[in-house]
């Protein structure tokens, strides 16, 4: 019995993302068929679901039929038909849980009102009876349970609550103690919602001191009572204007309370709810086009032939009235009305730990615990996961894998070759403006009708980054040669060999070879450039050459805390118009000479920097291992260590990207001397615990000091 329990629980948790609805009447859509939770580790959380029925039995034994707590009599319900399995049984659930109080399980509406103390209830209990022990006991449990976990602490104005404290307090607060001629719903009175004895599991602490305690606790108890639609007859809205107690709000009170409310269920003109990431990053129309579909059920990557309900199903996360810090997509919602919800749940700083994939993926990092869904995602190699990342991505710049300076300097070119579609053969370039990718401003649409805009011969920081952004949208980090990007214009798209293809062709046709060097140029910026299967890094930044007698010599730059960018001034810089530029190589050893060219007369200094990112959970102890026929000097994290004879070994901790979100800074100096034979060096990444273990797969390299995972 208890196994058919359990899984008829997961059920109820997931029937509206993945199956149709049982027969017998019941209509697991209907919200109100779902088990409440404070919060979503699990259905029903913090009580425990497996001995509800121990509860359930109690509940219609002794308090329904007649005038007690049937349907449409009181406000505690409990209905005569609820059983395992149906929406009744929990209907009652949540009925029950409305009536306990997690500040004290003692002071629950459900217990006090069945004690033998109990004034003017006909169902009261004697101290020692097993059905007040049973109640009692699973109440305490709930209360300890969310106690020890926080879980009915919402800090008023964090992104937990889209409700304004600020209002709150200076605004509905006054009402609840003044209105009715001075009464308040606060009152103390019999029948009232005051602290002392509030009823019907509604208390309010009466007159609290602005910012305290007790102001906060009312901030939360109100926010239970707010239903987004105003169709629940408890809202508090409805409640408090049909003559509630004898009274009730005036159309100004109303007015007031009601225009708080709708401010917390949208976003307010002065941007984004606190806590949500800015959503001008993200592209509104490959959302639309292509994040939607995936959310709906429509399209399953992972088998195209394949249709699930999907998360905007009203059993899930389709329900407009779920509450405040939660997750709303409604399937018949504009999609930017989707968007300005999902971002709320996007951390742009660590995306692959944004709650939108952490949840559904049940990972440890979802802050709800255990997703009530259960395993949507099943791990790195979904593609739907994929697919949010690929676009989470495309949000920001500085918080991807994504290089940007190989972007500006590899494929941004490709945009605008002519020889990079059809080998000239058109004429045209990927960016033409007539009927490609093209466009004059950014934020335009394509005249292709695609949601990939080029801005050409982008060559300032502003628009190069725009077609960065675009760019990123169509990348799978995890699968780059499932890339979008790299798909069309080979026109693999059109190969049923590939798990994303489409079988359509490319409107464009075959642009390049899968094996040409624009092709294996998107290839190695999807996967993040990586050091080589022996350690060793070959993609840096650099930026020269500078007149010099000595390795110490300092010139402008302060090396000891420079964090440079592509196209960012080397103050004093003899080549590169100044400027820090991108060296990439395929061979191990790294030549300066290439880049500054000139006949050694003196000495010369030039520097290579890079910026490296673990992406394992765990810390890994590297050694850096440089070898040069210059004087060199290294530095990593905040170590550093110097030799004339170009041979340097520093170590350095890199920390699992979970943990810090910054990236390790690696800067070599190269003091070339007159008589040097070359300007260059090697630099390789080995496991400090483990020399013969050279370090790959397990490190992304960026060119920029913003990064993440």
């Amino acid at each position: 019995m208890k196994k058919v329990f359990l899984l008829s629980l997961f059920y109820f948790a997931i029937v509206g993302c993945f199956g149709s609805s049982p027969g017998g009447g019941n209509n697991t859509d209907d919200p109100a068929c779902q088990l409440k939770q404070l919060t979503e580790k699990k259905p029903g959380y913090p009580y425990d679901l497996q001995t509800y029925p121990q509860v359930l039995e109690v509940l219609t034994a002794d308090c329904s039929g007649g005038a007690c707590h049937d349907p449409g009599v009181r406000s505690f319900t409990v209905f005569p038909d609820a059983e395992q399995g149906n929406c009744n049984y929990n209907k009652t659930f949540n009925s029950f849980a409305d009536f306990v109080d997690f500040n004290s399980a003692e002071q629950s509406v459900i217990l006090l009102k069945v004690s033998s103390e109990a004034e003017n209830h006909p169902l009261r209990y004697q101290a020692g009876d097993t059905k007040l022990d049973t109640l009692r006991g699973y109440v305490t449990d709930a209360v300890q349970t969310c106690q020890n976990d926080s879980c009915n602490t919402t800090t008023p104005g964090s992104a937990q609550s889209t409700f304004d404290y600020a209002v709150f307090q200076a605004q509905i607060q006054p009402i609840l103690d003044n209105t009715g001629g001075g009464v308040g719903c606060s009152s103390t009175s019999t029948g009232c919602h005051g602290a002392s004895g509030g009823v019907s599991g509604f208390v309010l602490n009466r007159e609290p001191a602005r910012d305290s305690t007790e102001m906060e606790d009312n901030f939360r108890e109100v926010q239970e009572e707010v239903d987004f639609a105003g169709t629940d007859q408890r809202d508090i809205i409805n409640k408090g204007s049909d003559n509630h107690a004898g009274f009730s709000f005036s159309a100004a009170e109303v007015q007031t309370i009601r225009d708080w409310i709708e401010a917390a269920d949208s976003v307010t003109p002065g941007g984004d709810p606190p806590g949500c990431a800015p959503l001008d990053g993200f592209s509104v129309a490959v959302f639309r086009d292509e994040i939607m579909p995936i959310l709906n059920g429509d399209v399953d990557l992972n088998d195209r032939n394949r249709r699930i309900t999907g998360c905007t199903s009203p059993a899930c996360h389709g329900n407009s009235n779920r509450g405040p810090g939660t997750l709303k997509l409604v399937a018949s919602d504009e999609a930017q009305t989707n968007l300005q919800n999902l971002v709320c749940f996007v951390d742009l700083h660590n995306p692959s730990a944004s709650q939108i994939l952490a949840c559904p993926l049940d990972d440890g990092r979802c802050v709800f615990g255990r997703h009530p869904g259960q395993e949507i995602f099943f791990g790195g190699s979904d593609l739907n996961y994929q697919r949010v990342l690929s676009y989470l991505y495309g949000a920001r710049a500085n918080a991807s894998p994504l290089d940007f300076a190989f972007f500006v300097r590899r494929i941004n070119p490709i945009f605008d070759d002519v020889n990079a579609v059809e080998g000239g053969a058109q004429g045209r370039t990927c960016a033409e403006t007539q009927a490609c990718h093209g466009v004059q401003v950014a934020g335009a649409a394509a005249p292709n009708g695609s949601n990939f805009p080029i801005i050409p011969n982008a060559a300032d920081v502003a628009r190069l980054t725009e077609n960065y952004l675009s760019a990123a949208n169509f990348v799978s980090f995890l699968s780059p040669d499932q890339s979008s990007l790299f798909l069309y214009p080979t026109n693999e798209i059109a190969s049923l060999d590939n798990p994303l293809a489409t079988g359509l062709d490319h409107p464009g046709g075959e642009d390049f070879a899968v094996d040409s060097a624009q092709a294996q140029a998107i290839l190695a910026w999807a996967a993040g450039l990586r050091t080589s299967a022996e350690g060793f890094q070959t993609n840096w930044l650099v930026a020269g050459d500078f007149a010099a007698s000595d390795l110490n010599d300092r010139p402008i730059i302060d090396e000891t805390t420079m964090t440079p960018r592509i196209l960012d001034s080397a103050f004093g810089a003899q080549f590169n118009a100044g400027q820090w530029d991108g060296l990439f190589g395929a061979q191990k050893a790294v030549d300066l000479h290439e880049v500054f060219p000139r006949a050694v007369s003196n000495g010369r200094i030039g520097y290579a920097v890079a910026y490296v990112l673990n992406t394992t959970p765990v810390a890994i102890e590297a050694e850096i291992q440089v070898t040069s026929p210059n004087a060199i000097k290294v530095y990593a994290g905040a170590g550093s260590s110097q030799s004339q004879d170009g041979n340097v070994n520093v170590s350095v901790t890199l920390p699992p990207f979970a943990q810090d979100k910054k990236m390790t800074r690696i800067a070599i100096k190269l003091f070339q001397r007159a008589d040097d034979n070359g300007f260059e060096f090697t630099a390789r990444f080995i496991d400090s615990r483990n020399v013969n273990n050279s370090l790959n797969d397990e490190l992304v390299i960026k060119l920029s000091p913003e990064g993440g995972i």
